[in-house]
């Protein structure tokens, strides 16, 4: 299916202007099978990536949940599984699954509508149940658990014309006549739709990317957006329909022509009215992603091993070669692009190489900043050191405590001794206003909220665990929040970016303002909304 979207000539708007005034946006949850942002009517669209099988009465068959062949699939530019082995060919699998909605039982149940292209066979297990089926059009029955909807092609393209089955499409059955126009799940847009701007970073899948080249870049008829990332003409529609200015992740690998060609479709498709903030990459300077160990291979091959700093170096110099090529794409529109730069916000200092980039100065280049570069980005997080190991022993004995250590723990947050507490971040806010004041840049935060999650196995801890998402859920954390954004504010901080919007707590953290799209609101939800309705 290739969906029609709406073009609007750009001559009838003025060109956007970055605003000098707090507003709130926020990142988006991760496109995955277990997401409880839930954002696309068609749940296909989220489904897990294929997963080999076989029955155990196939020869060979070692009757295994998955036979780890994947990269034997035979599969078309879009995904779909073209053809099966037979039963006793050499790969072990004879048949692929998928599965949607698994981990969460508040999704949708009722009848569901699954449509298709080609001939085959298609049958569903764990909460689905198959009602009736006719060609390209089976009817299934769901019953919501933490299991999910299972479904399984067990024969493709039997006349072997290559008919085999694709375009698979799972839909509410109130959604029959409208999920090709309406593509986003309302109640996701309901909950997203009063931030100022939305970051792309979680779907495009930014961090350890693999996309490099525009002619492999996620395409809309993609049979899923799970594992490479969401087309940038999805992410363009929900912008425009929520008239919400995009931030878009450029990957650490990708060519300039993959940027070039991105900046065209954004250029073309995106409101006029909107701006589009573009980043390259996302924590260019954190050692635990791949974006990291590159730009540090590229910097040492271009100025040499001894040389310091160089992975922050060439980060600065792609950022300005990056917003050089978004503005010259966009031409005489090119106050529509804001063009945004990082560091690493409670470590002073390195900022200067991603700034001021000397090595490329050196080869006759304006500093990196002076490319275009509208805003300087940094995080707004508190709380982000609780959950180190040297804390543990500490955490534990508040658990004994009368209310559960609640308290003890949230005064934590406001002790101005602790470098991880809300006024210890407002510090650094100022710190970090000042540098962007000397570039002549704004200050902008591309993640912020609390940080509050184990790291070094104390996320195997349970009891911890279970402390810090109940922690999360504290009427307490409205004020909270409250505080850390007029904080921001008061340091002269514009564009807030919320990590994250909706996402189901786990021992990885408790990163959504709402924990299901079906949730009304949450104490760091009404935060956030509160202070959108005082600061429009």
């Amino acid at each position: 299916m290739t969906l029609a979207f709406i073009v609007i000539n750009p001559i009838f708007f003025s060109n956007a202007q970055t605003s000098l005034n707090t507003s709130l946006g926020t990142n988006l949850s991760g496109i995955a099978e277990w997401s409880t942002e839930m954002p696309f009517v068609n749940a296909f669209k989220s489904s897990r990536q294929w997963i080999t099988q076989c029955v155990k009465t196939d020869p060979g068959c070692r009757g295994v949940w998955d036979t780890g062949e994947f990269a034997k699939l035979d599969l078309d530019q879009y995904g779909w599984v073209k053809s099966l082995p037979a039963p006793g060919d050499s790969p072990e699998y004879t048949r692929v699954a998928t599965t949607m909605f698994k981990g969460i039982n508040q999704y949708p149940g009722g009848q569901y509508l699954v449509l298709y292209d080609g001939q085959g066979t298609i049958d569903y297990r764990f909460d689905a149940t198959k009602v009736s089926s006719t060609p390209g059009r089976d009817v299934i029955n769901v019953t919501p658990s933490n299991s999910g909807i299972y479904l399984v092609i067990t024969s493709t393209d039997p006349n072997k014309i290559g008919n085999y089955i694709r375009n698979i499409r799972v839909i509410p059955t109130a959604y029959e006549q409208t999920y090709e126009s309406q593509i986003f799940n309302p109640q996701f847009l309901s909950k997203i739709n009063k931030f100022k701007a939305l970051r792309f970073m979680d779907w495009m899948d930014t961090n350890n990317s693999q996309q490099k080249e525009w002619a492999n870049r996620p395409k809309v008829d993609d049979a899923s957006y799970t594992g490479k990332g969401v087309p940038v003409e999805i992410m363009v529609e929900l912008a425009n329909r929520l008239n919400v200015d995009p931030w878009f992740n450029m990957p650490h690998m990708a060519t300039n022509e993959y940027i070039a060609n991105f900046a065209q479709v954004v250029k073309t498709r995106l409101k006029p009215n909107l701006k589009a903030y573009v980043e390259f990459s996302n924590e260019v300077w954190n050692a635990s992603f791949q974006q990291y160990q590159y730009a540090l291979a590229q910097g040492k091959a271009k100025w040499g091993q001894t040389k310091t700093n160089t992975q922050l170096q060439w980060y600065g110099m792609r950022t300005a070669q990056m917003c050089d090529i978004w503005e010259n794409t966009f031409g005489s529109e090119k106050n529509r692009v804001v063009c945004a730069i990082s560091t690493q916000t409670a470590v002073k200092g390195p900022e200067k190489s991603v700034l001021d980039c000397s090595y490329w100065v050196a080869e006759g280049n304006k500093p990196c900043y002076q490319h275009g570069i509208d805003v300087y980005a940094i995080t707004g997080y508190f709380g982000g050191k609780l959950g180190q190991p040297g804390n543990t022993t500490m955490i534990e004995s508040w658990l004994k405590e009368s209310d559960g250590g609640f308290t003890t723990a949230i005064q934590r947050f406001t002790n101005p001794n602790l470098p991880d507490s809300i006024p210890s971040i407002y510090k650094l806010f100022t710190y970090h206003a000042n540098v962007a004041k000397t570039k002549g840049l704004q200050l902008v935060a591309y993640e912020g909220g609390q940080h509050i999650v184990g790291s070094n196995g104390v996320e195997n801890n349970q009891n911890i665990t279970n402390f810090f998402i109940a922690l999360n859920r504290r009427p307490e954390m409205y004020s909270l929040y409250t505080d850390m954004l007029n904080k921001w504010k008061n340091a002269g901080g514009t564009l807030f970016m919320n990590f994250s919007d909706i996402g189901i707590p786990s021992k990885y953290g408790s990163w959504g303002a709402l924990e299901h799209v079906n949730q009304n609101t949450s104490p760091k939800y009404k935060a956030l909304m509160d202070f959108i309705a005082q600061n429009p």
